[in-house]
C-alpha cells in the first residue's frame, strides 16, 4: 500500500505562500489604524501601538516560513539575496519594538493626563463663574456669570424671586463645595488610573521587548555574521557557531 507524500519542493511552496499570506494579514489589520496618521497625538500613539503589537506575530511567524521555504529549496521566491534584505528589515523591526516601548509608555500616561486636564478645565470654569457671580452688581451681570455655567441657559432666563444678594448667596454656596468635590474627585481618579496602568505598561513593555529578541534573532548579515542586535542573542548550537566563525573568517581572508 502506498501513501502519498509531498515533496520538499511542494512543501516549500506551500510554506512560502503561508508566509505571504501572514504579511498581507498583517497589512490588512495595521494599516487602517495608522490612518488618519497624527504622530503627535497620544492618542494614535496608544491605537497604532496596540495594532502593531497586537498582530506582530503574523510576520514574524511569516519571515520563519519564508526562511524555512528557502532551507528547503532554495528556488522559492524569494531567493536568497532577497531573503538577506528581508533579514536586514527584521532587525530595523526589531529596532522599532525596542523604540515602541517609551512611545506607547508615553501615549497612555499622556491620555490620562489630557482627560484630566479637560475635567479640570471644568473645573476652572465653574470658578471664574464663580468669582463673576460674586462681582456681579445688577441682574444683567449675573444672569450672563449664570448662562457660563454647564445647563445655566434656562436658570438664567428664569425669574429670581429674590433680590440680587441673595441669589448670589445661594450660588456661590452650592458652587464652591461642588467645585471642590469635583476637583477632589478628578484627583482620585487620576492616581487610580495611573496606578492601574503600571501593570498593563509592563506586560506591554514586556511584549515589545519580546518581539524585538525575536525578529533580532533572524538579523545576519550577508558574510554569516551577526549584527551588533543579534549578537547579543548567544547562540548555544556549536554548528551554528561554527558556520559563522568560518563565513566571517573566509570573508576576512578574502579581503
Amino acid at each position: 500500500m502506498s501513501t502519498h507524500r509531498i515533496s520538499t519542493s511542494q512543501a516549500a511552496d506551500i510554506f512560502q505562500w503561508v508566509g505571504y499570506t501572514l504579511f498581507f494579514v498583517f497589512l490588512a489589520q495595521v494599516l487602517p489604524a495608522l490612518f488618519p496618521v497624527a504622530l503627535l497625538q497620544p492618542q494614535w500613539m496608544v491605537r497604532a501601538s496596540a495594532a502593531i503589537r497586537g498582530t506582530a506575530t503574523l510576520p514574524l511567524l511569516g519571515m520563519a516560513l519564508l526562511i524555512l521555504a528557502n532551507m528547503i529549496d532554495m528556488g522559492v521566491s524569494p531567493a536568497s539575496n532577497q531573503l538577506r534584505v528581508i533579514r536586514r528589515l527584521c532587525t530595523m523591526a526589531a529596532i522599532g519594538f525596542l523604540l515602541l516601548i517609551p512611545l506607547q509608555s508615553y501615549g497612555t500616561v499622556t491620555s490620562v493626563r489630557r482627560q484630566a486636564d479637560e475635567s479640570q478645565g471644568q473645573v476652572n470654569k465653574i470658578v471664574q463663574t464663580t468669582n463673576q457671580i460674586q462681582k456681579a452688581t445688577n441682574e444683567v451681570e449675573l444672569r450672563n456669570a449664570i448662562r457660563q455655567l454647564p445647563g445655566g441657559e434656562q436658570l438664567a432666563n428664569r425669574p429670581f424671586g429674590a433680590d440680587l444678594q441673595t441669589i448670589k448667596t445661594g450660588l456661590i454656596a452650592r458652587l464652591g463645595p461642588t467645585a471642590k468635590r469635583l476637583e477632589n474627585q478628578i484627583k482620585d481618579r487620576q492616581n487610580k488610573v495611573l496606578q492601574t496602568l503600571i501593570i498593563p505598561l509592563i506586560r506591554d513593555g514586556l511584549i515589545c521587548l519580546a518581539y524585538a529578541l525575536g525578529y533580532s534573532s533572524m538579523g545576519f548579515r550577508a558574510s554569516g555574521k551577526a549584527t551588533p542586535l543579534r549578537s547579543l542573542l548567544k547562540p548555544h548550537n556549536l554548528d551554528l557557531i561554527n558556520e559563522m566563525n568560518i563565513k566571517v573568517h573566509l570573508v576576512n581572508k578574502s579581503r
